[in-house]
């Protein structure tokens, strides 16, 4: 698993875990708080053998992804749900949002990262921010049958 932290004046508030669902117990992985299936939602780069194996990190591939048509509106929709669960947890409870599609390598990683940073700078960095990428680095999936 690989991370990306983005600290704030006060403690960590939301985690973010992106996940691929075809890995096994990829399920038990998704505890409470609020999940986002992305796998009919947004084209898979994976198919595109430019980005098969790379991963949303990789500044091409997140661009990709963000570039899908609806994609920046989910984003955007998929923050202002977050913060609003925050606002109604007592202080220090964190709140959760599981990102899934098919492998965890491509668009979960690009819209946890991208969810991640609009809420952080919707909350002024006052919080910090937590990016959980369970799959990042497993093998690629083969086609789904």
């Amino acid at each position: 698993m690989q991370s990306t932290y983005l600290d704030g004046i006060g403690p960590v508030t939301a985690v973010i875990s992106s996940i691929g669902v075809r890995h096994d117990g990829a399920h038990e992985l998704v505890t409470d708080g609020l999940y986002l299936d992305l796998r009919r939602a947004l084209r898979n780069p994976a198919k595109d053998p430019a980005m098969r194996y790379r991963t949303g990190w990789d500044a091409d591939v997140y661009a990709h992804v963000l570039a899908t048509p609806g994609a920046r509106e989910l984003i955007d929709r998929t923050a202002v749900q977050l913060r609003a669960l925050a606002d109604e947890v007592p202080c220090g409870r964190l709140v959760r949002l599981t990102v899934a599609c098919q492998g965890g390598r491509h668009r979960s990683v690009a819209v946890a990262e991208a969810v991640a940073h609009r809420v952080w700078e919707d909350w002024g960095g006052a919080y910090g921010v937590e990016v959980e990428h369970h799959h990042i680095d497993r093998p690629v999936l083969s086609a789904a049958n």
